[in-house]
């Protein structure tokens, strides 16, 4: 039935065969459909949008995650070297303590011979005074005895010493490990890897890392602990010599004087 013109009534005003066409003409010019795919096409549209926002959200967790691990580390090394300064420190005071201690030993030392020439002068003062008297001269004459000064003896203790060379020694490798792997990153095949790949190894170093650095400061602080505990005795002791050393120079002095006045 192509070619075929379709008329209504010929005889109708509103209708000539002008108007009309033919099968081929019609299907020409007939309105394109609207495909039922497009509504699928947008929706695919839509997840791949969604998806690709939540993977640079992803993105961004993991380079914040990264960050903060990153900031914690560095805080821990800092502590590690503040701890690495304490503890030089506290060695340097305890060897000014130690020999502060032997000073108030010669000290002590000293004023025992010096508390004997004494006794002898006041011997020899007393002898005198009876033989002019007329008093008998063998009435024993009394002596004052001066308790030997015990010393603590102490020596610097290696146990601050060691504990602090191994940390340092630790500190160097974990370092140096760290510059290294850094290095291989940075020249050797990282860069063919996924991210996630990359963000998974920054993570398991810098938690590592940081594993090691709170070890080490463990270690650190128990021996901080133990030497300053040492250090209060040595302390204590230097108290005590010092009461002691000043209590017999004001006898002395005393003695003296009385002395003097005879």
């Amino acid at each position: 039935m192509a070619g075929h013109n379709y008329l209504s009534d010929p005889r109708n005003p509103f209708f000539s065969l002008e108007d009309d066409v033919d099968d081929e003409t019609f299907l020409r010019n007939a309105p394109a459909r609207t495909a039922p795919g497009g509504r699928y096409q947008n929706l695919d549209n839509d997840i791949m949008q969604k998806r690709q926002q939540l993977l640079q959200r992803k993105k961004e967790i993991e380079e914040r995650t990264v960050q903060s691990s990153e900031r914690s580390v560095s805080l821990l090394r800092d502590s590690e070297q503040i701890g690495v300064a304490t503890a030089e420190e506290l060695i340097r005071q305890k060897e000014q303590l130690q020999r502060t201690e032997k000073r108030l030993d010669d000290i002590n030392s000293t004023l025992r011979f010096s508390q004997k020439h004494i006794q002898g002068i006041k011997s020899v003062f007393g002898s005198l005074k009876n033989y002019l008297s007329g008093k008998s001269l063998d009435a024993p004459i009394p002596s004052t005895k001066l308790s030997e000064s015990s010393s603590s003896g102490s020596v610097t203790s290696p146990a601050l010493s060691n504990t602090l060379e191994q940390v340092q020694n630790d500190m160097s490798t974990s370092y140096s490990s760290t510059m290294i792997r850094a290095s291989y990153d940075d020249h050797g095949l990282e860069d063919v890897k996924p991210a996630s790949d990359k963000v998974t190894r920054a993570l398991e170093q810098n938690l590592s890392e940081m594993s090691g650095s709170l070890a080490r400061l463990k270690h650190l602080a128990i021996g901080l602990s133990e030497e300053i505990d040492s250090q209060n005795d040595l302390i204590d002791n230097i108290t005590d010599k010092t009461e002691k050393a000043d209590m017999t120079l004001q006898q002395q002095n005393k003695d003296m004087l009385h002395l003097l006045k005879k």
